[in-house]
């Protein structure tokens, strides 16, 4: 809660050279958020980072996990395809072709038990 306090005051600076070097921080937040049950409130800071950074696949990634939490399962699909893309990891690129299968299916794959296994997979 404090950190998405902290975004939302720091989001009204503007753009400054602090702001912008810290897509990382972004993503961090983003992921972190969204893990938490705060998605919708943190995907200012998920767009930041792909914004930042669009062809970063990490950033991408966790902005799929906001999108689906947040309803947005065509926008998940997308950033879990280019995770796809860009990973070298296979078991992680299975793991997200199972939730795009999941999502093209109108499903949401994270339950509250896969969410708890994400928050210490990075």
């Amino acid at each position: 809660d404090e950190g998405v306090a902290a975004f939302a005051q720091a989001s009204t600076l503007g753009s400054t050279p602090e702001l912008s070097q810290t897509a990382l921080t972004f993503n961090n937040l983003c992921w972190q958020g969204s893990l938490k049950g705060h998605a919708a409130e943190v995907m200012d800071a998920c767009e930041r980072a792909v914004a930042v950074t669009p062809a970063d696949w990490r950033f991408r990634d966790s902005r799929g996990v906001a999108r689906a939490l947040t309803g947005n399962f065509k926008g998940a699909i997308e950033d879990f395809r280019e995770f796809i893309i860009g990973s070298d990891d296979k078991e992680a690129c299975a793991q997200r072709e199972r939730w795009i299968t999941s999502l093209e299916n109108g499903k949401n794959p994270f339950t509250p038990a896969e969410l708890e296994s994400l928050r210490y997979s990075r």
